[in-house]
């Protein structure tokens, strides 16, 4: 079963089944919210809140990865023994930190989605804050230019008729 049938399935239900829909797919790393939000306004949801509700579920799922993340470091660091990372590796850190970040949130979804990006991002030592914001940025960005477009796309191909 692929999206396109589970969200075709809804399409006479309420809107709220809908956006509800939408939501829950959304919050399946590789559908991401840009999938979720084009397939669903496609299928015939109305744009702007298919596209907040994509939004929403994809944030909320990377989100959840970076709180868990935050959790298994911490308990992680509590059982190592005081280690100390040498100068060319806080370098680069905060080089990952200064540009990889914005690259991995703008450009990773063509790649691997958001929620391998974000865990890319902490693994490579960058901040729980830095990294939230970047990635609500990506998560935005794509979704809503992806909805956009995909609600242009059926009015231009509407208005040829």
């Amino acid at each position: 079963m692929d999206i396109g049938s589970i969200l075709e399935n809804v399409k006479e239900a309420n809107i709220f089944i809908q956006l509800g829909t939408v939501f829950i797919v959304s919050l399946v790393p590789f559908l991401e919210g840009y999938v979720a939000a084009s397939v669903g306004i496609v299928i015939g949801f109305p744009a702007i809140p298919t596209i907040i509700a994509a939004c929403f579920g994809n944030w909320i799922s990377v989100m959840a990865i970076i709180v868990l993340y935050e959790k298994l470091s911490r308990r992680r660091k509590a059982k190592q023994s005081g280690g100390h990372s040498g100068k060319r590796m806080e370098r680069a850190r905060n080089l990952f930190n200064k540009y990889g970040v914005p690259g991995v949130a703008l450009i990773g979804p063509l790649i691997f989605g958001h929620h391998i990006g974000a865990f890319i991002s902490l693994v490579s030592g960058s901040s729980k804050r830095y990294v939230t914001l970047w990635m609500t940025i990506g998560i935005l960005v794509w979704t809503i230019a992806a909805g956009a477009l995909a609600a242009v796309g059926i009015d231009f191909v509407s208005s040829l008729r």
